[in-house]
C-alpha cells in the first residue's frame, strides 16, 4: 500500500515542480525533469515542493558545463543565488526533521501539492 502511495506521491510532486513550465537554469520548454535539491530519499522534503527545481535534460543530468548531477556544486552555488539564502536555510531547516508518515497522511500530501502555488 504505502509504496503505490509513494509513487503517486512522487508522481504528483514531479508534476507539480514541471508546471513552473520551463527550465529554471536556461529557460527551455521541453523535455523537463523534477529535480530535488535535498535527495529524495530524504522523507521531511521528499514531496517538498520548495525541495523542488524545474530543470531540462541537460541541466538536470547531461552537460558538463552545468548540471545538477554532473557539477552539483555549481548547481547549489546557482540554486542558492537564485532562490536565496532564506529559501536555503528554510528548506535546510525542513530536511532536518525527523517525519513519520502514516497511510492518511499520504493522500493529504498529494491534494496539499495540487493546491500548492509557485512563490519563486
Amino acid at each position: 500500500m504505502k509504496r503505490s502511495l509513494s509513487k503517486k506521491l512522487d508522481k504528483a510532486w514531479a508534476d507539480k515542480v514541471k508546471e513552473y513550465g520551463m527550465c529554471e537554469h536556461c529557460s527551455k520548454t521541453k523535455p523537463l525533469n523534477a529535480h530535488h535539491f535535498y535527495s529524495r530519499s530524504i522523507r521531511s522534503v521528499r514531496w517538498d515542493v520548495d525541495n523542488g527545481f524545474c530543470l531540462c535534460v541537460g541541466c538536470h543530468v547531461f552537460s558538463s558545463n552545468f548540471s545538477a548531477h554532473k557539477t552539483p556544486a555549481e548547481f547549489v552555488e546557482w540554486a542558492i543565488e537564485k532562490r536565496g539564502i532564506q529559501w536555503y536555510e528554510t528548506v535546510k531547516e525542513r530536511k532536518n526533521k525527523v517525519v513519520k508518515f502514516l497511510d492518511s497522511d499520504y493522500e493529504e500530501i498529494i491534494t496539499r501539492l495540487r493546491q500548492t502555488e509557485f512563490d519563486f
